[in-house]
This record gives C-alpha cells, sequence and structure tokens, in this order.
C-alpha cells in the first residue's frame, strides 16, 4: 500500500513538471543592449527543468534566479541551440542578448521564432516600444496585442496566449525607423542633460501693474467732472448751432 501510495505521488510530480504556469517573454529593441534583448521570466521549484529551442547567432545568455535565501546570476552557454533551465526554486529571468544594430539612425526589423518543449497554461508576449521610435510595428501572429504602461513608464505592446502546446512556434516580429540611432537609455540620458533649468514664464495677468482699489469719494468725484465736461461741451455745441 505505502509503495502504491509513493508511485501515484511521485508520478503526480513527474506530470506537474510537464507545464509552466505562466511564462513572461518580453522583447526589448534597443533598450540598453545595441541590439535585441529577450526576456524570459517564470517561476519554478527545485525539481523542474524545462527546455527551451533557441536560434543560433546569440550573442550571450544571462540567467538569474532571486529567491528569499539567495541571489544567483550566471552566463551560461547554448548546446545544439537548447536552454536547460536550471533546478533551483525561485523567480528564473533569462536575458538573450541578439542582434546588433548599427549605431546610426535607420530602419530597424526582427524575427525571432518562440518554442518551448514545456506546455505553457500562460505565455505573455510583450515588445517594448523604443524611445522615439517611429512608426512602430509589433506581430505576434493570431495572438492580439495590446498598448500598455508599466509602473515605470515603458510602453508596451502585450498579449497573452492561453494553454500553448509545447514545440509550437510562435513567430515574434517588429519593425519601426530609429531617428536618432541611439538605445533608449542613450537617447533618454541626452534629453536629461540637454534640459536645463528655465524661469517659469510670466503669465498674462503677471505683465501688469496691480494697483490697490480706488475708494468711492475720488472716483464720485471724477464722474461730477466727467458729467460737468459733458454738458459743457453740449453747450458749446448748441450755441454754434443757434449762431
Amino acid at each position: 500500500m505505502k509503495k502504491i501510495m509513493f508511485f501515484i505521488l511521485f508520478s503526480g510530480s513527474i506530470f506537474g513538471q510537464s507545464v509552466i504556469d505562466t511564462l513572461s517573454v518580453t522583447v526589448y529593441p534597443e533598450f540598453s543592449y545595441p541590439g535585441v534583448a529577450i526576456e524570459y521570466k517564470f517561476d519554478t521549484d527545485s525539481v523542474s527543468q524545462y527546455d527551451f529551442q533557441i536560434p543560433s547567432g546569440i550573442d550571450s545568455v544571462l540567467y538569474t534566479i532571486s529567491s528569499n535565501e539567495s541571489e544567483f546570476e550566471k552566463i551560461v552557454e547554448i548546446n545544439d541551440n537548447t536552454l536547460t533551465t536550471i533546478k533551483q526554486s525561485g523567480n528564473h529571468t533569462i536575458y538573450l542578448f541578439l542582434d546588433k544594430f548599427i549605431n546610426d539612425p535607420g530602419p530597424r526589423d526582427f524575427l525571432y521564432l518562440f518554442e518551448s518543449a514545456t506546455d505553457v497554461d500562460a505565455l505573455i508576449f510583450s515588445f517594448q516600444v523604443p524611445f522615439a521610435a517611429k512608426d512602430f510595428l509589433a506581430d505576434a501572429g493570431d495572438i492580439k496585442l495590446e498598448k500598455i504602461r508599466d509602473q515605470n513608464g515603458l510602453t508596451f505592446m502585450q498579449g497573452i496566449d492561453s494553454n500553448y502546446s509545447k514545440f509550437g512556434k510562435k513567430a515574434l516580429f517588429f519593425s519601426y525607423y530609429n531617428p536618432h540611432g541611439f538605445t533608449s537609455i542613450q537617447y533618454a540620458a541626452n534629453i536629461s542633460t540637454e534640459n536645463t533649468p528655465l524661469e517659469p514664464l510670466t503669465t498674462a495677468s503677471e505683465r501688469f501693474i496691480r494697483y490697490p482699489f480706488l475708494t468711492w469719494e475720488p472716483m464720485a468725484i471724477f464722474l461730477l467732472l466727467t458729467l460737468v465736461l459733458v454738458f459743457l461741451y453740449e453747450l458749446s455745441n448748441r450755441k454754434e448751432k443757434n449762431n
């Protein structure tokens, strides 16, 4: 009986490893890296292990794991275009650094094929919109993308694929025109250094000198003199007409 219970528990743990609850895949075109960086992010335990198919031509791969107990960070190598995750509980973040762009203004375009050897319940695709990019276009196939803004003020095009089946290929494509040739971080730094503190503009009401209101006595005298002058002017006109 104990052997049967152990077998059932062991089998359940094996089948439970075959699915990732939530996997976030974010594409960063020219954010801090002068090319394309792709971020994989997911939570897992110390037993599960997953494989992701990675295309050739990757510049480097940075693997980080954060948990309450420890922090892990390592540059890893890819063998046979397969990235195998590390067996350690915590929040796993994998950065893929791919195609580099020429550091000049001009058009940009990129195509990436996502493929996982593991099923995913919620697969989230995001494209970060580069600063000052013109005509930015992002496409994730049959996944509808919506524009969102995160807590840091960055703009993303994001969509969710529910119940992703393993070995399914997802084409992630973007194109845009970079008018300055910098990464988003470099562009933001240049803008901040160019901006100097400006004195506050003077409003229209502040251009005029403000005087205190006149009291009623001077006003009454002014009105009386005005009426006398008008009366004398009319009287003079009548005399000229009679003559």
